[in-house]
């Protein structure tokens, strides 16, 4: 039996800290050393660390070990261990890094930067947008983008970073074979194929308050920076930013409206001291990554695509529109073309769902 499996049994005997099996580890030199030692070398050391020596015992059992096994091969989930040289490099490094992760998918290439992007669950359109256009655009320049798959802020990230046919990884509070919010199952496929979600608790572990704190240290963990796209003054998000800051992370803040209750949390942050993000080149400079303009090639055929289904009206309309709201008026403008027939664009566009209808007439490029 490999040692990872060894490893994976030992991170899942409850009662014991990160702390005190990390001393177990480093006293016998492995996972199986631990699981094959005698009873009484465990229970001398035991006494003598303070470390709980009956849960051990009671799950010494080979069967346990092969239950484990089964559950993680049938559901298609792998296990790496802080000692697999697979393991983010990142993330090794925390004083409270995860003795193993559960992984659903693929974890992008460790070369990658890693950037996580977080915020309130009820969130602004504001948050949203900003939300998505950032977890896009900084996809785009092949950065991963990390998040805690949650409704609102979260949510958007990863489908900005799905849309830009980019690297996303979901940082989860339960099972990666759980879905929460069961309401983000097609979201959590599309991340799947195109990153991995990823969880330090076992399969078939629901979603618990006292997990998210946990969570959150390995989104912050695992990212080069972190950005705060929208949260209220007593948010959760900002444990997180605190996380981050211990880890010795950077930490960026959208500036939002200072009369709205969901831009107080970042508004905060940025007078004591977070960087104020304003554009995506803001944090391209923090990583040190040449901010020449160009689009991935991947997106550029997906538009190429899109666009052989349109007429050349359409197509001068579809142009003007992105990620960022954008007034009938001002397509008229750019477009240069009458009124009627910018509107008879945005009407087929709008059936085609290529396009969607914000309040106010404003227009944004679809977000699926």
């Amino acid at each position: 039996m490999i040692e990872e499996y060894y490893l994976m049994w030992l991170a899942r005997i409850e009662g014991i800290s990160l702390k005190k099996k990390d001393e177990l580890i480093n006293y016998f030199g492995s996972g199986k050393n631990i699981f094959n030692c005698s009873s009484i070398d465990l229970k001398e050391f035991c006494i003598k660390n303070k470390i709980n020596f009956e849960n051990i015992l009671s799950n010494r059992e080979y069967s346990l070990i092969k239950s484990y096994i089964d559950e993680i091969n049938s559901k298609k989930i792998k296990f790496i261990s802080k000692f697999n040289q697979k393991y983010p490099a990142l993330l090794k490094n925390i004083s409270d890094a995860p003795l193993g992760l559960y992984i659903l998918g693929d974890l992008p290439n460790e070369n990658l930067n890693k950037v996580a992007i977080i915020g309130a669950r009820k969130c602004t359109q504001y948050g949203a947008l900003n939300a998505y256009k950032f977890g896009k655009e900084l996809a785009e320049k092949n950065i991963t983008i990390v998040s805690g798959m949650a409704l609102g802020i979260d949510a958007m990230a990863h489908k900005g970073a799905i849309d830009a046919m980019g690297k996303t990884i979901a940082v989860l509070g339960c099972g990666v074979d759980i879905v929460y919010p069961s309401s983000n199952k097609n979201l959590r496929d599309k991340i799947i194929n195109n990153g991995c979600v990823i969880s330090e608790f076992p399969p078939s572990t629901l979603a618990f308050p006292n997990h998210f704190p946990m969570r959150n240290r390995i989104i912050s963990g695992i990212s080069n920076a972190t950005i705060v796209a929208e949260a209220a003054k007593r948010s959760g998000t900002l444990i997180t930013v605190g996380q981050a800051l211990e880890q010795g992370r950077d930490v960026f803040a959208i500036p939002g409206n200072i009369n709205s209750p969901l831009s107080q949390g970042t508004n905060e942050l940025i007078k004591s001291g977070a960087y104020p993000l304003t554009e995506t080149k803001d944090v391209l400079d923090m990583l040190g990554i040449n901010n020449n303009s160009y689009k991935s090639t991947k997106i550029t055929e997906k538009e190429n695509i899109v666009k052989e289904t349109l007429a050349p009206d359409e197509i001068l309309v579809y142009d003007c529109i992105s990620e960022l709201p954008i007034t009938i008026d001002e397509i008229i403008l750019n477009t240069d073309l009458p009124i009627q027939k910018v509107q008879f664009a945005l009407t087929m566009l709008e059936l085609k769902e290529y396009i969607q209808k914000l309040a106010g007439n404003k227009y944004i490029k679809k977000i699926e």
